[in-house]
C-alpha cells in the first residue's frame, strides 16, 4: 500500500484499475488532463518516448501508460505534487515506464535529452499575471494556473527543443490564447496541424482547446475539428466524454510478472499467464533452469498486466537490477521473506 501524507487520498481512473494519489484541497487532476491524454493517445506507438511537461501528479502519463507500451518522462516543479506522481507510479507498477523528474520545465533541456522525443504533452498554466491581479492565496494552485514560473512562449520553445523532427506537441489550453499559441509555434519550428475545441454545453462558445503541432514540417494543412460537447443538458457527461473517463478494453487474457524466493535465498523473476501453475512447474523442476537446483521455491509477489509484452518488460526490468535494489523493491511492496 502506498504511503499517504496528510490530506491525501487514493482516487481511481478506469474504475479500480488505475489508482492516483492526490489531495483535493491542494491539487487534483482535472478533465483537462484526460482530454489532453486522449488526444495524445492516437499518436503513441509501443516504442514512443513521451515528455509530459507541467505534469502535476502524473495523471496524463499514468492514463497513457495504462493503455500503451510507451515510455514517459514527467516533469513537475512542485515537490509535493511530484511526490504524489512518483508514489502513484509505484502504486500502479509503472516504474519501468514512467519516470518523474522534479524540476522547472525551463530546465527540461538539462533534465531530459533534446531532440529525442516523439511526443511532448503539455498542460501549462493558462493565465497571465497582469499587474495588480489578485492570485489564489494557495501558492500551489497559483503556480498551476498562472504563468508565475514560466510563460507560454518558453513552454513552446522547450517543447520544440525536446522533439525529434516530425515529432508532435499536444497542448491543452484556453481558446482565447490560441493566436499566441499559433504564433509561438511558428517561431519555434512547430506547425499547428489540429485544433480540437471542447464546449461545456451545445450552443456554448468553446472554453477549451487541444492543439496538436508538428516539428519541422510545412505550415499547411491545419484541421479545425468539430467541437466536442462535454455535458448533457442535465450536466451529466456526454457519451464521448464518458468513453474517455471510464471505458476500457478488457483483455481476454492477463499476463503476470512474479517473484520467487529460492531455497538458497536468491530471487527469481519471471512471467506467466497462470501464476499457481507456473509455481508448481518450478517446484516440479520444469519451470526454469535457474530454479531446478534451487527448489523448493516460494511465491513472494506478482503483478497483473493486460499484455504479454508488458509482463516481459517488467521481468526484464527486475532481472537487470542488483540484489539490494530487488530487496528494496520488495520491501516497498510490503513483501516479507
Amino acid at each position: 500500500m502506498a504511503q499517504l501524507k496528510a490530506g491525501e487520498r487514493i482516487d481511481y481512473m478506469y474504475s479500480d484499475d488505475l489508482q492516483i494519489i492526490q489531495a483535493a484541497d491542494e491539487f487534483a487532476f482535472s478533465l483537462d488532463t484526460l482530454l489532453l491524454a486522449a488526444q495524445a493517445k492516437q499518436f503513441l506507438k509501443p516504442r514512443s518516448l513521451v515528455a509530459d511537461l507541467c505534469a502535476g501528479n502524473g495523471a496524463a502519463s499514468l492514463y497513457l501508460a495504462y493503455q500503451s507500451l510507451a515510455h514517459f518522462d514527467a516533469v513537475e516543479v512542485q515537490p509535493e505534487v511530484a511526490s504524489q506522481a512518483e508514489r502513484s507510479v509505484v502504486l500502479n507498477h509503472f516504474e519501468n515506464r514512467v519516470d518523474v523528474h522534479l524540476g522547472d520545465v525551463k530546465d527540461a533541456w538539462h533534465l531530459l535529452k533534446k531532440d529525442s522525443y516523439d511526443l511532448v504533452m503539455v498542460n501549462p498554466p493558462y493565465f497571465k499575471v497582469p499587474a495588480g491581479h489578485k492570485l489564489n492565496p494557495d501558492r500551489k494552485k497559483a503556480i498551476a494556473r498562472h504563468e508565475l514560473l514560466i510563460n507560454l512562449d518558453q513552454i513552446i520553445a522547450i517543447s520544440s527543443g525536446l522533439l525529434k523532427m516530425k515529432g508532435r506537441m499536444v497542448m491543452v489550453h484556453r481558446p482565447e490564447r490560441l493566436g499566441e499559441i499559433i504564433a509561438a509555434c511558428s517561431q519555434h519550428d512547430l506547425s499547428v496541424k489540429v485544433i480540437q475545441p471542447y464546449l461545456s454545453h451545445r450552443g456554448d462558445d468553446s472554453n477549451l482547446v487541444v492543439v496538436v503541432a508538428k516539428k519541422h514540417v510545412a505550415a499547411t494543412g491545419l484541421v479545425l475539428k468539430d467541437g466536442i460537447v462535454v455535458h448533457e443538458a442535465d450536466c451529466s457527461f456526454t457519451p464521448a466524454i464518458e468513453k474517455i473517463i471510464h471505458e476500457q478494453a478488457k483483455p481476454a487474457k492477463y499476463y503476470y510478472f512474479y517473484v520467487l524466493l529460492c531455497s538458497d535465498g536468491s530471487f527469481y523473476g519471471g512471467f506467466t499467464d497462470d501464476v499457481p501453475a507456473r509455481v508448481d512447474a518450478h517446484n516440479a523442476g520444469k519451470g526454469a533452469k535457474y530454479t531446478q537446483t534451487r527448489r523448493p521455491v516460494k511465491l513472494l509477489y506478482h503483478e497483473r498486466f493486460p499484455s504479454k509484452r508488458q509482463a516481459l518488460k517488467r521481468e526484464y526490468w527486475f532481472k537487470h537490477h542488483e540484489r539490494a535494489w530487488k530487496e528494496k523493491f520488495l520491501r516497498g511492496h510490503e513483501v516479507i521473506w
